[in-house]
């Protein structure tokens, strides 16, 4: 037996579609305090790593305590976590953005153990912020524009 199905409800079948994936793209849509969430935990991993242990620790720990309040807000607002290491264009986009936040956290040890001033550790955090606040905002026009074009 064959299933027909007619132009009408086809139709309405790819208005569910494309209703859908606009619902899908409104959740790369996020205040400017999101992005920059996101940078802090960068930044403070990164920035972290070029200190003493103490200091490495309250940065990581501080960094690991904002996630949840990420995580926490984007399933309040769009009941769901998008992780960043989802299937689609986004996925690329992050692995780089992950070598480079290894990059400079290597970068942080290698001058750590040469003895570089702490302003030079700081300006490196504040580089992993600036670099992971604007990934973040790059990520969510990657995302809209998948969720937009139906890839």
């Amino acid at each position: 037996m064959t299933d027909n199905i007619s132009p009408a409800e086809a139709r309405a079948a790819l208005d569910s579609i494309e209703a859908t994936r606009a619902q899908m793209a409104a959740l790369g849509q996020c205040p400017p305090w999101r992005h920059a969430l996101f940078g802090a935990v960068m930044g403070l991993l990164v920035g972290g790593v070029g200190f003493e242990i103490t200091i490495q620790m309250a940065c990581t720990v501080v960094a690991l305590c904002a996630i949840p309040i990420i995580v926490s807000y984007d399933r309040k607002r769009y009941g769901v976590f998008i992780n960043g290491y989802r299937r689609g264009a986004t996925r690329p986009f992050t692995f780089a953005l992950l070598a480079v936040m290894i990059g400079l956290m290597a970068v942080q040890m290698w001058l750590r153990e040469r003895g570089a001033a702490d302003s030079v550790h700081l300006a490196i955090g504040i580089a992993g912020f600036l670099i992971g606040t604007g990934a973040s905002v790059i990520w969510s026009r990657i995302f809209r524009s998948e969720m937009e074009r139906g890839a």
